[in-house]
């Protein structure tokens, strides 16, 4: 089902490192499914851009392909918060390929 990673850009309006520790952690929990960067100027190339601590959709330049999710943070425990937020994401990944019984893409 899936010819290559799915390529997912983190964004944060004031904080980089909210953005970068975000693609970090997406890399480690999932880098068989996604390839993440953070705060990068390519918006033509994620197939998803990932707004953090937005209260909607950034203005951002991008690909008629790219969809774009904004995820508050939480303030409270924001590591876990987002562990989970990306933990869905690569399960969802997950589903679509055991529908076709298919495997990880190759890198």
């Amino acid at each position: 089902m899936y010819k290559r990673r799915a390529h997912i850009l983190f964004w944060h309006p004031s904080q980089p490192e909210k953005a970068q520790y975000a693609a970090q952690l997406a890399a480690e929990l999932g880098g068989e499914w996604l390839i993440a960067k953070a705060n990068s100027a390519e918006y033509l190339w994620p197939d998803l851009i990932i707004a953090l601590d937005c209260d909607g959709i950034p203005d951002l330049e991008r690909a008629t392909h790219t969809q774009c999710k904004f995820w508050p943070v939480s303030s409270t425990d924001p590591e876990n918060n987002l562990r989970e937020r990306i933990l869905g994401v690569i399960g969802g990944f997950r589903l679509l390929a055991r529908l076709d019984q298919s495997t990880p893409p190759q890198a």
